[in-house]
């Protein structure tokens, strides 16, 4: 299991073990903003957003991406120069390849599917043929907005 851990997974660009941590730190957050939010918002109104966003989007921000010091060592895996690989629970490749998984996206991807499990069964195809053209536009301005950032060479992605 742990060679298995440890292998660099070339569709994905990213190690196993990343591809793991980024799907549990995905669903952990999209499943306390949609548990946790709505109660904040109702109990102290538009202060409860400000509140939810502060306090979940900040705690899941530090967990998911990984400041200097924090994450946990899986002890499996390498960097690209050789040292201990520490992970985040969302994992942004270190090769330059590997695709982001940004929290606003793995939070919009768990609004689509919860709305879609909870919708009743004869309206589930409607919902989603109705978002599917917003979807694209999401994912356009996405591309282009990587593009932009890209350019910038902030991100050391080989464009």
């Amino acid at each position: 299991m742990s060679e298995w851990l440890q292998t660099y997974n070339e569709l994905f660009g990213m190690y196993n073990a990343g591809i793991i941590t980024s799907i549990f730190g995905s669903f952990a957050v999209t499943f306390t903003v949609i548990f946790c939010w709505p109660k904040l918002v109702k109990d102290f109104g538009a202060k409860g957003g400000f509140i939810a966003a502060a306090l979940i989007i900040g705690t899941f921000w530090l967990v998911n991406h990984k400041l200097p010091g924090f994450g946990f060592s899986t002890g499996l895996a390498a960097d690209v120069n050789g040292l201990p690989m520490q992970f985040s629970l969302i994992h942004q490749g270190a090769r330059g390849s590997a695709p982001w998984v940004d929290m606003g996206w793995a939070i919009a991807m768990g609004f689509v599917v919860c709305d879609t499990l909870c919708a009743p069964k004869g309206k589930r195809l409607g919902l989603l043929k109705e978002a599917f053209p917003r979807w694209a536009v999401i994912i356009a301005g996405g591309i282009a907005g990587g593009i932009l950032v890209g350019l910038t060479g902030y991100t050391n992605a080989a464009l």
